[in-house]
């Protein structure tokens, strides 16, 4: 009889007989499990929608053991009410299950190592709870990076926007593969971090966004080094800010030249990197596809690098880092025979036409995944919807010094470029 040991606040939903359930399922036969223990994955604040724990499971009389990782969605709070919104958790249980792996099998070209783009997944069900059972990628030599720093640094992120290209290639490829796999993409992922079918001003994510907003312009207008003429245009954008967020995103875009399967949520701490003895970063693995979308590959381009690198970075090697994600692009669909590559001009167009969301990213998001740790302060996801909380969480994420020294060139350079007016 196995019992669970080291952690007390385990929720009632992690159970012995979902772990069995996880293990039969990856090995196809039956299990007796011998004791396993397990506790939080995550430290508050480095994931929003799911509770993550680690397990530690002896199984087969204690001869064999396993690290898993489990991905909890409980329906509680607004974390419910935003999941379904999402469809979060089939999306990624079908991109876990069936079109990575199906990924990784289409580009293993000869004479090629595998390509991986996430951890194993070993089981998911929606009992009692919807939940989502992984190999643990730190049994594997994968750790985050410390969001709290700044941001990614060059190597970092030059690893980051490689493993990008070769996911949106190995897409491209399966869609061209036959109508059937474009249209599972189309429609499986028709849409990522705004659903359409809520109208924009019910929309409650768009509403935090719109609040981040608000108060980036009541915080800046303190800050001398931005324009006010910048500040002035950030005031007379407000009335329709969600409503061109909404049109950026919008995946069927008929302008779009280049239609891929975006990730959709690449920030730091959806991606683990694992170094070799010297410290020296190897490789990434991306987490959480909550968010994956089927449209321009504008939208992980732009999201990935508003959000990750470090602000020297950002400043002086932005098209360094794009041309890197267009060759490891170009590679792979040669290397697959894909009809017409497309040009680094094209991925460059994509990106731009996406830096409204980049605007978005500077006064949402990037102040929250810059933001210290802060045991004292309530950083949960109800939290953003918690009208005195989330007061004292900006307070003190828009003041941030390194959030300030970030998003100020970015603001500025949107505006000097017309994406404000």
């Amino acid at each position: 009889m196995s019992s669970p040991k080291g952690v007390p606040q385990l929720p009632s939903y992690l159970t012995e007989s979902l772990i069995k359930r996880s293990l039969e399922h990856e090995l196809g036969r039956p299990v007796t499990i011998e004791s396993f223990t397990a506790g939080p994955a995550t430290a508050a604040g480095d994931n929003y929608l799911s509770d993550v724990f680690w397990i530690r499971v002896l199984y087969d009389g204690g001869t064999s053991e396993k690290r898993l990782l489990a991905k909890c969605m409980p329906d509680v709070g607004d974390r419910g009410t935003v999941l379904d919104i999402l469809d979060a958790f089939r999306k990624e249980a079908d991109t876990f299950q069936q079109v990575l792996p199906a990924f990784t099998q289409l580009i293993h070209f000869e004479g090629t190592t595998e390509e991986r783009f996430g951890a194993r997944c070993y089981y998911a069900t929606t009992d009692p709870v919807r939940t989502i059972v992984f190999e643990d990628l730190k049994a594997l030599g994968f750790r985050m990076c410390d969001r709290t720093v700044g941001g990614l640094d060059y190597e970092h992120c030059a690893l980051v926007m490689r493993k990008i290209g070769r996911f949106h290639a190995a897409s491209m490829l399966y869609a061209a593969q036959n109508t059937e796999n474009e249209r599972l993409l189309r429609d499986r992922y028709s849409y990522g971090f705004y659903n359409p079918r809520i109208s924009v001003e019910e929309y409650r994510i768009f509403q935090v966004f719109q609040e981040g907003l608000e108060k980036f312009i009541e915080v800046a207008s303190g800050w001398p080094e931005l324009e006010s003429t910048v500040l002035d245009k950030l005031k007379a954008l407000q009335p329709t800010f969600k409503q061109r967020l909404a049109d950026c995103v919008n995946t069927t875009n008929p302008v779009t030249k280049v239609r891929v399967l975006n990730h959709g949520d690449l920030w730091s701490n959806n991606m683990m990197f694992r170094y070799d003895a010297a410290g020296t970063v190897l490789e990434t693995m991306f987490v959480d596809y909550q968010l994956s979308s089927y449209g321009s590959p504008g939208i992980d381009l732009v999201y990935s690098l508003y959000n990750c690198p470090r602000f020297d970075v950002r400043r002086n090697r932005l098209d360094e880092l794009i041309q890197l994600y267009h060759r490891s692009l170009s590679e792979v669909l040669k290397r697959g025979n894909y009809g017409s590559v497309p040009t680094l001009e094209t991925i460059k167009e994509e990106f731009a036409r996406h830096e409204y969301f980049g605007l978005a990213c500077a006064v949402g998001l990037l102040p929250v995944m810059l933001m210290e740790r802060n045991e004292d302060v309530d950083i949960s996801f109800d939290a953003f919807f918690d009208k005195e909380k989330v007061k004292r969480l900006r307070d003190i994420q828009y003041n941030g010094a390194l959030y300030r020294q970030s998003v100020v060139p970015m603001v500025q350079s949107l505006a000097s470029r017309g994406y404000i007016d």
